[in-house]
């Protein structure tokens, strides 16, 4: 007998490729705005409370790129599996 996925699994894929997609784009924009700022030589920039370093957008970026890349293969994943369990309650249901 062959397990079959359940829904529940597609579901979980799909609230977790939504749960790591918002935070993605989130520091995408944050490290686009970032990475604007005007950076002295020393690679800093003072808005009068808070100082920025210039490595911080590459970390950001970095950081946004990981979560997208967790989020395309969870969404990939969730289409997989609920292919697959679709697939094996229409052969149920025929055979």
């Amino acid at each position: 007998m062959q397990r079959v996925p359940s829904r529940w699994a597609a579901w979980a894929l799909g609230a977790l490729a939504v749960l790591t997609a918002v935070p993605a784009a989130w520091l995408t924009v944050f490290a686009v705005a970032k990475a604007r700022l005007p950076y002295n030589e020393e690679g800093n920039h003072f808005d009068g409370l808070v100082v920025h370093h210039q490595g911080t957008a590459f970390v950001y970026g970095a950081l946004a790129l990981l979560l997208g890349l967790v989020a395309v293969l969870a969404a990939l994943g969730a289409r997989r599996v609920f292919q697959r369990s679709r697939d094996a309650v229409n052969e149920n249901d025929q055979g």
